[in-house]
Order: structure tokens, then C-alpha cells, then sequence
């Protein structure tokens, strides 16, 4: 960590991208980084917006980790230097292939890392791919001009081929908030949220919620249709604006909410209507990745109602311990509640 010792020295967003120590930070692979990283940045605010740069790259280009035979990378690196061209740039909106300027960066960082499955599943199955790191959220316009917020520790993806397919369709992992267009064509709007499970529509306003084999979706505006294919009469539910449908394998929930509280994040706001400190506890450790553990004397069950500002996940642990009047400590990179 010494190279970062003299604050009054300019970072560049490839001296980032070249440290191991960032990208165990900004990939969650060493939990130990996130005490030095937010206190460095605290102390170097000038440098925010390299790191903002060099953590959307390291996240954009990250993908699981897949094992590929010498021949295929040999192929993947023929073929990244064969296709970065202009033509490129429009398959990816705001991805590193609109960057020019890092482009060969990247594809070494990405060879050197054993990331170049990216470029090998973003040509081979033509699908364009958005993630969001803890404490992130993402604008996203699709081909037909819909629009998808995506939340923090998300994944949108979607077929290239968008104009010629019969059915608009998108693939979501996390919790994503969408306004769909109507076309005159009325193709239809299709949200995977799991297997077996599909949102249908034509034009509305809806948030999608999927995390450990639970599936929420809210229904803000419009019309949609809740299909649940793998169960044994193949279940369809037909939902009206403020209809909160819940899955979780087991059993399929409908009732009524108040959309409002379920869509604020989307205003980096957080609704609180009796939410208890068990959600609380969740949203910390799946929206910021941030580790919790609980007392024996806490009561998760305790809940409140109210409105906070969302903002990075230390924020949201103080935030959360004055709403609760509840003690927590952090140290060690976990946050005891006591």
C-alpha cells in the first residue's frame, strides 16, 4: 500500500487497474482491502473519479470464473484483435469497448486475469450484459427505448439480435426497476427473473426483485403478467398496479402494497413501513456486501417506519443503528449489533 502513502500525488485509472490490491477490493475477493480503500479515498478525494472509472471497468468485465482450454483463449485473442472496431462500440452502451483509449489495456488486463470469456460470450452468444457493484445503481436504455434502473449487486443481460427477435426479452439477477414502452408492433416485453418464472407486458412501470430463490415483483403502472412455468398447472397471475407478488419456490403470495415504498431506492431513498431489522440486516449484507453479525440480546423482529437517504453502506449502518437505537461496532470488516 505504500505506492498511495503521498495524498498529494495524481492517480491514473490504469495505475488502479494495474493493482492487485484494487482489484481485490473492487471484486470482493479480499475482504481486508475495504478498511484501507475507504479511508484512502476519504483522504483523496480528487481521485474519486478514477476510481469510479476503474471499478466500473473492473466490474464490467468480470464475469464466473470458467476454465478454457489453451486453443480457446488462443481463439478469443485473435478474435479481440480482429474485432475491436467502430462496430463494436454501438453493441455495448457505455462499456469498455466505447473507451478507445483502454481498449488494448483491457484486453491484456482481461488475458492476464482470465477474464476473456467476457469478449468470447459477448460475440459467440451475442449478449449484452450490465452489473452493478455494492452500493451501485445503473441507468440503462434498451433498443426499444425502455428504460431499467438496476440496483446494486445486479445483472441485466439481453440478446444483441433485440430488433429480430418475435418477444423483447431480459434476463435480471438482483432488483431492477423497469418502464417498458409500448410499440405499435405490440411485441411483447418478457423479464426472466428465474427459471421458471416470467413477467409479461406490453407498457408499464414495475420494480423485480430476485435474490436467493425468492422472486418479488411490484407492479407500479399498467398491466402485467406473472407466469409460473415450472410448477405443475403452470400458474398465471394477472396483476394491477399496487399487486406485490411473492415466489419462494415453496408457495405464491399476492397482496396489496403501496408501490411507493418498494420503488424508492430508485431515488436513492428508502421507505421505511415497518420494516424490521431483519430486512434491514439483508438489504446491508446484499446491496453493500457488507458482513453483520447480531447479538443475542437484538431483536431482528422489531421494526419501524420513517424514510433514509441511501447512500454507501457505512451511511446505511449508522442510518439504521439511530432508527433502531441500537449500539453497533465495526471492526475487523464486520459490523456487530449489540
Amino acid at each position: 500500500m505504500s505506492k498511495y502513502s503521498d495524498s498529494s500525488s495524481s492517480y491514473s485509472i490504469e495505475q488502479f487497474l494495474d493493482d492487485p490490491n484494487f482489484q481485490n477490493w473492487v471484486l470482493r475477493t479480499d475482504q481486508s482491502q475495504e478498511d484501507f480503500w475507504r479511508d484512502w479515498i476519504s483522504q483523496n478525494p480528487n481521485a474519486l473519479p478514477q476510481i469510479k472509472e476503474a471499478r466500473r471497468i473492473l466490474i464490467e468485465i468480470n464475469t464466473p470464473a470458467y476454465r478454457l482450454k489453451d486453443s480457446d483463449i488462443q481463439g478469443i485473442w485473435k478474435n479481440i484483435q480482429q474485432d475491436i472496431q467502430p462496430r463494436s462500440l454501438s453493441v455495448v452502451k457505455d462499456s469498455l469497448f466505447h473507451r478507445l483509449r483502454y481498449t488494448w489495456m483491457a484486453a491484456c488486463f482481461v488475458l492476464a486475469s482470465g477474464l476473456a470469456l467476457y469478449f468470447f460470450l459477448a460475440k459467440d452468444s451475442q449478449q449484452t450484459i450490465y452489473r452493478t457493484g455494492y452500493g451501485e445503481t445503473l441507468n440503462i436504455v434498451l433498443p426499444d427505448s425502455s428504460t431499467v434502473m438496476l440496483n446494486s449487486n445486479s445483472t441485466l443481460s439481453f440478446s444483441q439480435e433485440w430488433d429480430s427477435n418475435s418477444i423483447r426479452e431480459v434476463w435480471i439477477d438482483g432488483e431492477a426497476f423497469f418502464d417498458v414502452q409500448h410499440i405499435e408492433t405490440d411485441q411483447p416485453f418478457k423479464v426472466y427473473p428465474a427459471s421458471g418464472i416470467e413477467v409479461e407486458v406490453l407498457g408499464t412501470q414495475f420494480n423485480v426483485y430476485q435474490r436467493k430463490n425468492q422472486t418479488k415483483v411490484l407492479l407500479s403502472e399498467g398491466n402485467v403478467t406473472m407466469s409460473f412455468t415450472d410448477r405443475p398447472k403452470n400458474s398465471k397471475i394477472l396483476m394491477k398496479p399496487g399487486d406485490l407478488v411473492e415466489y419462494d419456490q415453496e408457495k405464491i403470495q399476492k397482496k396489496r402494497v403501496d408501490p411507493v415504498s418498494y420503488v424508492s431506492w430508485t431515488k436513492k431513498v428508502l421507505q421505511l413501513e415497518s420494516t424490521t431489522l431483519d430486512e434491514m440486516v439483508r438489504m446491508a449484507e446484499e446491496n453493500y456486501g457488507l458482513k453483520v453479525q447480531v447479538g443475542p440480546q437484538v431483536k431482528l423482529s422489531q421494526s419501524a417506519s420513517g424514510s433514509m437517504p441511501l447512500s454507501d453502506g457505512a451511511s446505511f449502518m449508522r442510518l439504521t443503528a439511530r432508527i433502531f437505537n441500537i449500539q453497533i461496532e465495526y471492526r475487523d470488516s464486520i459490523y456487530y449489533m449489540e
